[in-house]
Formats: C-alpha cells, structure tokens, sequence
C-alpha cells in the first residue's frame, strides 16, 4: 500500500490517531510530510499517530511545536516535527538552521510558510472539515 490514492474518513480524534498509524507504517526514514488543513482541523492528532507508530512513543507524548518549531521524537526510529505557524517566511527556519534536517523524516505543519524551501519529493497530506465531528484525511499531489 502507498499514500498514492489515500483518502481516509475520521470521526473522532482516536480514528485520526489510528490513521496516522497506519500512514507511519508507509514512510520512509528520508521523507519530508506536509500536512495543510484548518486550525484545528486535526494536523496533530494525526502527527501523534504518525509519531507513535515511527517511534514507538505514546500518543500522549507527541505534541504541537508551535513555541519551540521543532520537536525531535526518539525512539525506535527518529522523526523531526515541524510546526512552521509562527514563521515570518522561508528566510526564518533557514535562519535557524532547520532545513538541516530534510533528509530524514519530517512532519511539517503549515508547509505553506516555507513552500519554496520544501524539498521537490515531498508527500502532501491535506485534512479538511467535514461535517461538525468528521474530518476527510487525503493524500494531495498538487504542491504548495
């Protein structure tokens, strides 16, 4: 199975775990996730599936990097979580050195504010509102 064609319905924060799981079993220890979506439209919960799987960590210990921009998960695997909300643009994670860590897997939260830095092989995964409870979790070719 590859992200390819994934598309993915969540009616509650533990499904949305559960589908990060099953993304973190398909990615290799190089690549570089994007994830857009609404505040609050489920970009960590999914991070936190994601992360448990890769890293064997709970849940519970994978969250938001919004005031430090990096978080670095260790455990059976490393993976480097951005959340990019609070950058003024590309020339600011540059500035702090964080391209860096392209190369290995990273989770990158609002890509958008460094969309030109981005590596070209990317993976985009977009969540989107649907309905009050449901979210709609997508693999998206299109770039930035």
């Amino acid at each position: 199975m590859s992200l390819v064609g994934l598309k993915r319905i969540s009616k509650s924060p533990e499904e949305t775990i559960s589908i990060g799981e099953e993304i973190g079993q398909l990615l290799p220890q190089n690549q570089v996730v994007c994830f857009t979506g609404d505040l609050g439209a489920g970009k960590t919960t999914l991070i936190k599936g994601i992360s448990s799987k890769v890293t064997g960590l709970p849940p519970f210990e994978i969250n938001s990097p919004t005031f430090n921009y990096l978080h670095i998960y260790e455990g059976k695997e490393t993976l480097y979580h951005f959340d990019c909300y609070r950058l003024k643009g590309p020339q600011d994670f540059l500035e702090r050195g964080l391209d860096e860590y392209f190369g290995f897997l990273c989770l990158v939260e609002w890509p958008e504010r460094i969309a030109p830095i981005l590596p070209p092989n990317r993976v985009m995964i977009k969540i989107e509102y649907h309905g009050e409870k449901e979210r709609v979790i997508r693999y998206e070719e299109s770039p930035l």
